[in-house]
């Protein structure tokens, strides 16, 4: 608006006013009329701020507008007009030095009560403040930029409201699947999002936390939004002032769910390394026992042949070490298939070959012919049933059974083979009269180189031959267990599929 030279000038201001004045920590002015106003007066500090005389802007009206920073007069215009309806300026902006240079004032004016036409002010360098509030901007941009990008969630808690944050940093979302808002606005969001596995253990240690706990490092399972399970890691400090009050604190909550899964993998590696371990000391222990005792036994037998004629041996006694030397070769060959086989059942190179079988047919003759530790009596009890079926591999499952069977029980003790067709497959029972198997050790006994508690120590056998049953009748889409029989003793049960389809 133009300027209105108004009839009454601005009161006097006498010398100890103005010396006052000139001493105040900023630029004292006063200015007449509204809009664009006259400058009557302005202290002399305006030098230590702009670089040029007081009379430049009590001389010049126009001289205040041409300094202020292009960007800044649509600004100061709407702060002028405003303070017409208010009587109180107030507006932030630069003016142009006398070496060229911009620098931030605070200005600020008020009217005065009893001359509506009369504004008094004061003009405040802010240019180090402003910097100092751009630097302090611009570090809080680079740390809110830092806490949104680390793979970490951020948050704070006031002391004594544990689990109760103050602020939850962006990353929370995509932890977790709720919004740092949502988070904020439901305390009970953490509890319910706690693993049932953990929940009794974790809110135990929430409750054990004393007022002068300096933080906090826990380890425990979160639920996502969508369901799957996150393993956080959750550590926390106590942040005090200079004095050593408690202010909050300051919480991180990191995703260890990669690094738990790798963890829990090595550990399944190291207890597979040390199963193997122990399955190659029981092995060794085995062959250099039940392998060396036959193999001696037949050493000793041909060497006692080889002189016969010395020795002055009987026909009789020459035919009966023939046999014993046969049946250890025997039984010495099965040792070594079985440790072949589970070799190869290992290496995922036993491939069974599928053909149609009459299955009462294949029993019988391995039964007839099985050697049998002992003079047990084997009773059939066989139902006609035909199978696609590997017919070695059957062998080798119902001559193991027998022969187990042997071994646990007493000489002359009674075997019983029974067949059924059970559904789409077969099921193969072979019971004795023996001691019978604990429940505890039922599964054990399908272990490699496991070997029942009545073994005789003295039988050859390295315990494969449980373990080869249950993996060859996986390989006909079936199961192998052992109950304990009617009649008391164990009764080993063997499923088949006889169908494309396993049966249970």
């Amino acid at each position: 608006m133009q300027t209105e030279q108004l009839s009454e000038g601005p009161p006097p201001i006498d010398a100890r006013f103005r010396e006052w004045l000139e001493r105040v920590p900023g630029t004292v002015y006063v200015q007449q009329g509204e809009g664009t106003a006259t400058t009557v007066y302005i202290s002399p500090r305006v030098r230590f701020l702009v670089g040029l005389p007081a009379e430049t802007f009590t001389d010049d009206p126009n001289a205040w507008a041409t300094l202020v920073h292009p960007d800044d007069r649509d600004r100061l215009e709407a702060a002028d007009l405003a303070a017409d309806g208010t009587g109180s300026f107030h507006c932030e902006y630069r003016l142009r030095t006398a070496d060229g240079s911009y620098r931030w004032m605070r200005d600020e004016a008020h009217r005065q009560a009893d001359r509506a036409d009369l504004w008094i002010g004061v003009l405040v360098d802010i240019t180090d403040q402003k910097r100092t509030e751009d630097e302090l901007r611009a570090a809080v941009g680079r740390f809110q930029t830092l806490v949104e990008q680390v793979p970490t969630v951020i948050y704070t808690e006031a002391v004594g409201e544990a689990v109760s944050p103050t602020y939850v940093s962006p990353r929370y979302e995509s932890m977790f699947g709720f919004t740092p808002q949502e988070r904020l606005a439901d305390p009970s969001l953490w509890e319910r999002l706690l693993h049932p596995d953990d929940r009794e253990r974790m809110l135990a240690e929430i409750a054990g936390l004393t007022p002068e706990a300096e933080g906090w490092s826990f380890e425990y399972r979160m639920r996502h939004r969508d369901g799957h399970i996150v393993w956080v890691q959750d550590q926390a400090v106590l942040v005090r002032d200079d004095d050593g009050t408690p202010l909050f604190y300051q919480g991180v909550l990191s995703d260890v769910t990669e690094s738990r899964r790798a963890k829990d993998e090595l550990e399944l590696a190291l207890d597979e390394l040390r199963r193997a371990d122990e399955m190659k000391n029981t092995f060794l222990t085995a062959v250099s026992h039940d392998l060396r005792t036959p193999l001696a036994t037949i050493l000793g037998n041909a060497i006692t042949l080889e002189h016969a004629d010395e020795l002055s041996l009987s026909e009789d006694e020459r035919t009966q070490m023939l046999r014993s030397l046969a049946a250890k070769a025997r039984r010495l060959t099965e040792l070594i298939t079985d440790l072949l086989d589970m070799d190869r059942l290992t290496r995922g190179a036993f491939e069974p070959r599928f053909a149609p079988e009459e299955l009462g047919g294949l029993i019988e003759r391995v039964a007839r012919e099985a050697d049998l530790a002992g003079e047990h009596h084997v009773d059939l009890d066989l139902r006609p049933v035909v199978a696609m079926l590997d017919r070695s591999m059957i062998e080798r499952v119902v001559d193991n059974l027998l022969v187990n069977a042997s071994k646990h029980t007493p000489p002359h003790a009674a075997i019983r083979i029974r067949l059924r067709p059970v559904g789409q497959g077969a099921e193969i029972v072979v019971e004795d009269d023996g001691p019978g198997v604990p429940p505890e050790l039922r599964d054990a006994l399908f272990r490699p180189f496991e070997r029942g508690p009545s073994a005789n120590p003295h039988s050859p056998g390295v315990g494969l031959g449980l373990s080869l049953v249950a993996r060859f009748a996986e390989l006909h889409r079936g199961r192998a267990w052992v109950e304990e029989a009617a009649g008391g003793g164990a009764a080993f049960h063997v499923l088949l599929a006889t169908a494309a389809e396993p049966v249970s």
